[in-house]
């Protein structure tokens, strides 16, 4: 796997995010890539970093040219003509100030078409992002979309704040790489495709840890801020939410018990960086009254800051904590002032420093060291929220890039399939034993009483050593073959050895109880049938691809479908050697919809017969190849079809669940 030769086009957004893809940048220029940063003018100077460091950059508006500018006043006029007729259809635009709806409009088709320009001259073979949520994310996603250009969003911090746009993470994204099982669990929860998201670390943090270790740079820091050496340093981590509170009280409140420290303790607060500058200086001249020998930072390096601390003091949620604990720092917590729930503390990673002024536990902690109990919470939280601190998060980060580049250069067909004779008319049924004993016995009961064909036969296509003994007491005309590997493998090898002109393919567990239209509906087509849990209700009504473009099981008669399987699908052997067989490089849950996929970029019909009927008795197969180790068999069914797959746009419908109150 390599980016040798490859462009890849990466949006930055904020200034303190440059520190994520600096380490990317290096890795891919070593492996000859280029990654190119490409920016917005924005009225907060997102470039700023970027000119410290002395990196090129290119605006957006540097694509500006007269066609750009003509697109740009035609769409404009075109979207005010059409807005004009919408915004005040409902009372809530009315409360969104003109002038700003005007101002975003124009600033959005102007970037628009920019970046359309953009992707026109420099052709990336990749775009990458911090996230997709943003206008610009949704921008480049949806040009990606058109263009047939991979996206790969990472994660920009824990979103720990609960909002709506969470649930716009994975729209466009062919893959988004995350810190840890939280963060995914957190977007999954809001609806975003768990088959596009992937745990592998931070991509900064790794080489962080051992950078900011060294003796020689923690002098050097405490030098820069004016720090006598022997002092010891309590770090404040200012949330957003205590970020913006201006009220004289809470702070003196904060500070009561501390002066008895101040000869020996230097006191550093990190303010949040999307706090206004002006609240920041008005709460700057209030600690110059109150406690003059405090520092307040906004723009300071904050992993600088974490290096030199020896205490954190968390004022609300916010991603520098979860940073801090992976410095090995002790953390004392107060919960967001809108709230008691202190969410450190009741994960265990943290001592409670609430209410106000209560500082015992730091006191105790500063003469006796932390205790023992939160150290061992530690290590768990650390796993669960940065996956591994192993030093290779930019190492895994360049496998899935290089991975996706990999699978666009090579063909979407899957297994090479053998064109054996077949017999005229015969239906074979191709079963994998699974190592579910009841579940494969139940499949081949229904087979022998409801199958109405005059020439059919079963093929089991053993995984599991255990299933033998389970098939030498079934008769009938069973052949029994063995295969190790994923379901599509099992299909592929069952298909070789069959003898069928028509095949249909059944995961153990699947019950079934009529075809709904014979050999017809598969001579030329790739065939579904409704299939119903035991209690009749939808398991699966064909594969629908939601508004991340992932598919999923329909369980709506009113949806049509789009593609046909859950667990049972028929094929003529002739299409099946066509489309290639089965991607066994692709995860069992995804082998459906990929071979129907397959078969409509050949032209072939994709039929859902209404009429048939299975039951869904046990699931099997499904999921069981899926694990943050095993990304590739996901990563390649999206990065095959990068433009391509079908897509929901009914945001409002897909987020119906997201938006009862």
């Amino acid at each position: 796997m390599s980016l040798k030769g490859k462009k890849i086009a990466c949006f930055l957004a904020l200034p303190h995010h440059t520190r994520f893809f600096l380490p990317l940048r290096d890795e891919i220029n070593k492996e000859g890539g280029e990654l190119l940063f490409i920016i917005p003018l924005e009225e907060y100077p997102y470039e700023l970093d970027l000119k410290k460091r002395g990196l090129s950059f290119r605006y957006f508006t540097d694509y500006m040219t007269e066609e750009v500018r003509d697109k740009i006043n035609a769409s404009t006029l075109e979207l005010f003509d059409k807005w004009s007729q919408i915004c005040f259809k409902w009372e809530g635009f009315s409360r969104w100030p003109l002038f700003k709806q005007t101002w975003l409009f124009n600033e959005l088709v102007e970037e628009y078409y920019c970046m359309e320009e953009f992707i026109k001259v420099e052709r990336p073979d990749m775009f990458i992002a911090h996230h997709e949520c943003a206008r610009w994310g949704k921008i480049i996603g949806h040009l990606c979309l058109k263009g047939k250009i991979p996206f790969v969003t990472f994660q920009e911090g824990d979103y720990y704040a609960s909002t709506l746009g969470n649930a716009m993470h994975t729209e466009f994204s062919t893959a988004d790489l995350l810190w840890g099982n939280v963060t995914k669990r957190r977007l999954a929860g809001y609806q975003c495709s768990v088959d596009k998201m992937f745990p592998i670390g931070n991509t900064h943090i790794d080489s962080a840890l051992q950078e900011y270790a060294d003796p020689e740079m923690i002098t050097n820091i405490k030098k820069d801020l004016g720090l006598e050496p022997h002092k010891k340093v309590i770090l404040f981590l200012v949330g957003i939410k205590y970020g913006g509170l201006h009220q004289r009280d809470i702070w003196q409140s904060l500070m009561q018990g501390f002066n008895s420290l101040d000869k020996e303790t230097a006191f550093i607060f990190k303010w949040h960086p999307n706090v206004y500058k002006k609240t920041v200086d008005n709460i700057r001249e209030t600690f110059k009254e109150l406690y003059p020998s405090a520092m307040l930072l906004d723009t300071y390096d904050p992993y600088r800051l974490i290096a030199i601390s020896d205490y954190c003091v968390t004022l609300g949620q916010t991603t520098l904590t979860i940073e801090a604990i992976a410095f090995g720092k002790p953390i004392f917590s107060i919960p967001d002032p809108d709230t008691t729930d202190d969410y450190y503390a009741n994960m265990g990673v943290a001592q409670s420093v609430y209410p106000l002024g209560n500082w015992s536990s730091l006191f105790h902690t500063m003469k006796d060291g932390p205790p023992a109990v939160i150290q061992a919470n530690v290590n768990h939280f650390l796993t669960d929220n940065f996956y591994r601190l192993d030093g290779k998060t930019v190492e895994r980060a360049i496998g899935v890039m290089s991975y996706i580049m990999d699978v666009r250069g090579t063909t979407r067909k899957g297994a090479t399939m053998r064109h054996k004779e077949s017999v005229a008319g015969r239906v074979s049924f191709i079963i994998p034993s699974g190592n579910d004993a009841e579940a494969l016995l139940a499949t081949l009961t229904s087979l022998s009483q409801n199958v109405k064909y005059l020439d059919w036969e079963v093929i089991v296509v053993v995984n599991d050593e255990s299933m033998h003994g389970i098939l030498s007491g079934v008769s009938g005309d069973l052949k029994i073959t063995g295969a190790e590997g994923p379901l599509a493998n099992l299909y592929n090898t069952g298909a070789d050895i069959s003898s069928g002109e028509y095949l249909i393919f059944l995961r153990p567990g699947i019950i079934y109880f009529k075809d709904g239209g014979g050999l017809n509906v598969m001579k030329d087509g790739v065939t579904g049938i409704p299939i119903k849990n035991p209690d009749m209700t939808p398991y699966c009504l064909g594969i629908g691809f939601d508004y991340n473009g992932a598919p999923y099981k329909i369980t709506d008669e009113l949806i049509k479908a789009q593609a046909v399987g859950g667990g049972l699908l028929g094929v003529s052997r002739r299409i099946l050697d066509s489309v290639g067989g089965f991607d066994e490089d692709v995860a069992n849950h995804l082998i459906e919809p990929d071979i129907c996929l397959k078969a409509k970029d050949l032209n072939v019909p994709i039929r859902y017969s209404p009429d048939g009927l299975a039951f869904n008795y046990k699931e099997t197969f499904f999921g069981d190849d899926v694990t943050d180790e095993d990304w590739k068999n996901r990563i390649k069914f999206f990065a095959k079809w990068v433009g391509e797959l079908p897509k929901d746009e009914d945001f409002m419908n897909f987020a119906r669940n997201l938006l009862m109150v």
